[in-house]
């Protein structure tokens, strides 16, 4: 791994601090001024100086043009570690025009296909990509290039997934213990007493849960870890993500319900540290990316001491999301040296959802549910937001960033945007696995 600390812009007036009142990214819609087609080609110095000075995070969980520019320009904003690839293994292109007239129903612009969806002047959407047997069957780029990297958001939580699921391989890590029993400074903190799984299904029963009414408070261990992660103050001072994390209280019993949370994620983050010895960046690139035949850098933005963001602050071309996804199916060879994820690993995603009640207690759950446009989906599992009886699994991310992967079909369905009032590009992803275009493999 070839690793480069860049400048960052999180300082002095570029930045200013969560308003007072907190934002609730469900009340909220983009400012569209501008059609998404016109930054295909990227920015003109007076859009980046007009999205510098609007740079702060209600801002940026609203969505619109500032967020296009956070989303296509994530490394000139944080530290970086790149991960670079150490093998070529192109893609072929075996374009099926009829994935693209594959319809859905959406939220805002009724039912219409995903090629007009794609070009919709308000839907945002950035990128799509299908891939079929390890072949590109669809490929559309609206307000960014094949060449460009765009953020994850928080389909990027799968990552510190992966990696615990790997060191539970490993026999490293047993589930059945504690975060406390690893992370030997977590011991005596909220986090310390919850079991593994129950951090990995996001439902350790904290206070760190990430809904409306946590993302509305600027006192919230929700708000507090962005904060940190985009070096903001708090209260008039600078906090560290462990110092923060180590923070939220037990208020019920783990296992309950869904209790989505990006703080979760971070604790895994920390876990693969504790367990591996190495930074979670070299980790994933020692046992992930340095496998796969990837086209360009993967870059997991750290916070400003370092801490890799893991929960959501990764950005890469569409491609090399599609080759994660890639990893999950029978076409692993296609895009790796080595099989990375085994059979046993995508066995736990499938067959480690809790019940449906769970997932529909939750807050997180009837929020994808409707996202999805689909009641169908049995619950989460180890950081994937949905998984389906037929074995499909699915993850999100905010402002509509999204991977779904059907191993039974050997097909990845990927996404970039920056929607936020209508988020129904997620709904094309069950519709093209249904659609009777791609027949189970043997």
């Amino acid at each position: 791994m070839k690793k480069l600390l860049l400048s960052t812009l999180l300082a002095g007036s570029v930045m200013s601090q969560v308003n007072a009142q907190g934002t609730n990214v469900h009340e909220t819609e983009g400012d569209y001024r501008t059609p998404i087609k016109e930054f295909a080609n990227g920015f003109t110095q007076e859009q980046v100086q007009k999205f510098r000075d609007n740079y702060n995070l209600p801002h940026l969980l609203k969505g619109g043009d500032d967020a296009v520019w956070w989303g296509l320009r994530t490394s000139e904003l944080f530290n970086t570690a790149l991960l670079e690839p150490n093998h070529k293994m192109e893609l072929v292109k075996n374009i099926n025009p009829a994935v693209g007239e594959v319809k859905a129903h959406t939220k805002h612009f009724g039912e219409i296909s995903l090629n007009d969806f794609m070009v919709h002047p308000h839907s945002y959407a950035q990128g799509f990509l299908v891939v079929h047997k390890g072949e590109i069957v669809f490929e559309n780029y609206q307000g960014m290039t094949e060449s460009d990297h765009h953020v994850w958001m928080s389909a990027a939580k799968i990552i510190p997934g992966l990696a615990v699921d790997l060191l539970i391989s490993d026999g490293k890590i047993d589930q059945e213990k504690t975060i406390g029993h690893y992370v030997h400074d977590f011991k005596h903190t909220g986090y310390g007493n919850v079991k593994v799984k129950d951090v990995m299904d996001m439902t350790p029963g904290l206070n760190s849960e990430e809904n409306d009414e946590t993302r509305s408070d600027p006192n919230s261990i929700a708000t507090r870890l962005f904060l940190a992660e985009l070096d903001l103050p708090y209260n008039g001072k600078n906090e560290k993500v462990r110092d923060v994390l180590k923070e939220a209280k037990q208020t019920h019993p783990a296992g309950e319900k869904l209790e989505y949370g990006s703080s979760h994620t971070q604790m895994l983050v920390l876990l693969v540290e504790a367990v591996s010895g190495k930074p979670f960046a070299e980790f994933v690139d020692q046992r992930i990316y340095s496998k796969m035949g990837a086209e360009s850098t993967l870059n997991i933005h750290l916070s400003p001491n370092g801490v890799a963001i893991g929960h959501g602050i990764v950005s890469s071309r569409l491609r090399d999301m599609a080759r994660v996804g890639m990893l999950y199916t029978p076409s692993w060879n296609k895009t790796a040296i080595e099989q990375v994820v085994s059979p046993e690993i995508i066995s736990r995603i499938q067959n480690g959802t809790r019940s449906r009640e769970f997932y529909r207690k939750g807050f997180d759950g009837p929020v994808f549910i409707d996202r999805l446009g689909d009641d169908n989906v049995i619950s989460n599992a180890r950081q994937w937001d949905g998984v389906w009886e037929d074995g499909d699994f699915w993850k999100s991310g905010l402002q509509s960033q999204g991977i779904y992967v059907s191993p039974k079909k050997d097909l990845v369905i990927v996404f970039f945007s920056t929607n936020v009032p209508d988020d129904s590009i997620h709904r094309y992803a069950r519709q093209i696995a249904n659609s009777g275009l791609f027949e189970e493999v043997e």
